[in-house]
């Protein structure tokens, strides 16, 4: 089916005179775009028949059968063991034989799904989306993202890594097929039209290095979002969720080296329990809103759909943005490990902050209403604060954060209000824009 990408928009401009009966009019034809939306965009996940039965789970989550376009890339036909294939998930296909010996297939099995994605795709694609077989995509927020970029010139959208040791082996400016990176129409076709005498220049190169050398050889730069995360990390990342940085949510990755998000769940609890909160409003997930009690010297730190912290002191918000570092490096190697500052855990509970995990939603479409409720999951059964007047924030045991739907990400970030602090249990939390001047501190 085609679609008409250019809707024409016609102005006219007229002028008459009493006095004569002639009349000069001046047309003018403006041709308008639409925005990029999810039909303009082409997955191509990178899989493997090994992994896609338990990893099938990290896919289906974002997948929307009938609306989202891509495959998923196997290097060999789904056995018994995975047939039939299930409706849910992306269709799969299988990598063609390369002039390449079987040597270097792996290493090169990137550049022939693209191959492979840019012939079945439609005239209407303006980005190819690559990702491996456990990247968690937010859709809506990547559809945005990408619309900030002019489709029709060269375009390499991704980030690199989390951790010095990986960006320092491969590459800092580098997009992680792990985390996801968009490559803009007029890329692929040059990138495609290079591609064999690159990848002989650069035998034995693993795909997404590769894709980065030949790209920079073309003059083709990564322009980063900070929003796709490769997570090169080990353990407990909770820390670096609730402090995320004030960037939409674009993609999560590594899920079988981390711990679940969530406590009392496992993996593919987790990531099903995320995604209900993205179902509501995509674009706040994760964002950090700061406010305080001051009557209480509180100070609470929600990062939206995920958690909600409640530290005993004021900390200003150049302190709550660093992520408490519950997490571990890729490789254990010299400070520093990470390519952002951290916070050390510590057993202070004027230092630490009391956790809440989101639980549950609700919507009021009549109010324009979102209500996240976040519960106590474990406690780290630490003293209270003596030293800002023993205020403990021991009794509660949930938090409750109001906020207005639809909402759109803009520059700056939003503050918030504790609303109620006089029942025993629960903590009101509203979130606001935030007043001219307002400071976080």
């Amino acid at each position: 089916m085609t679609h008409n990408l250019f809707a024409p928009l016609d102005l006219s401009f007229s002028s008459s005179s009493s006095s004569s009966s002639s009349s000069v009019s001046l047309s003018l034809q403006i041709t308008r775009e639409p925005p990029t939306n999810i039909s303009h965009l082409f997955f191509v996940i990178v899989g493997s028949t090994k992994t896609w039965r338990y990893r099938r789970g990290y896919i289906e989550p974002w997948w929307r059968p009938n609306i989202t376009k891509g495959y998923v890339f196997l290097e060999r036909p789904p056995g018994p063991d995975l047939l039939p294939w299930p409706q849910q998930s992306p269709p799969f296909s299988v990598n063609k034989e390369s002039f390449i010996t079987n040597k270097f297939k792996t290493q090169i099995r990137l550049f022939y799904s693209l191959q492979e994605s840019f012939k079945k795709a439609s005239k209407e694609t303006r980005w190819f989306v690559i990702g491996d077989d456990d990247t968690l995509f937010f859709l809506d927020n990547l559809v945005k993202a990408l619309d900030r970029y002019n489709h029709k010139k060269h375009y390499y959208v991704g980030m690199n890594s989390e951790n010095v040791w990986s960006n320092a082996i491969f590459a800092f400016d580098m997009g992680y097929g792990g985390g996801g990176y968009a490559l803009s129409y007029p890329t692929v076709v040059t990138l495609l039209s290079n591609m064999e005498e690159c990848i002989k220049r650069y035998l034995g190169v693993y795909s997404d290095l590769l894709s980065f050398r030949c790209l920079a050889d073309l003059g083709i730069d990564l322009t980063l979002e900070k929003g796709m995360h490769q997570n090169d990390l080990h353990g407990d990342i909770s820390g670096l969720l609730s402090a995320h940085p004030q960037s939409p949510l674009i993609s999560l990755h590594h899920f079988d080296v981390i711990d679940p998000i969530f406590p009392g769940m496992n993996r593919q609890q987790s990531v099903n329990h995320l995604m209900e909160t993205a179902k509501t409003d995509q674009s706040r997930v994760l964002q950090q809103t700061i406010c305080y009690q001051r009557g209480y010297n509180w100070s609470v730190s929600v990062s939206w759909g995920y958690s909600v912290h409640i530290y005993q002191s004021i900390y200003p918000r150049s302190h709550l943005k660093r992520p408490l570092e519950t997490f571990r490096p890729w490789k254990d190697v010299r400070i520093p490990a990470y390519g952002f500052n951290t916070r050390r855990v510590t057993n202070d509970p004027c230092e630490m902050p009391r956790q809440f995990f989101f639980d549950s939603v609700v919507e009021d479409k009549n109010q324009s209403l979102v209500t996240t409720i976040y519960k106590m999951k474990m406690e780290r059964r630490l003293p209270p604060c003596l030293l800002n007047g023993n205020h403990s924030s021991r009794n509660i045991t949930q938090v409750r954060v109001i906020a207005t739907t639809m909402h759109k990400m803009v520059e700056g970030i939003e503050c918030c209000d504790v609303q109620n602090v006089n029942s025993t249990e629960i903590l009101e939390v509203k979130i606001r824009d935030c007043h001219i001047d307002e400071a976080l501190a």
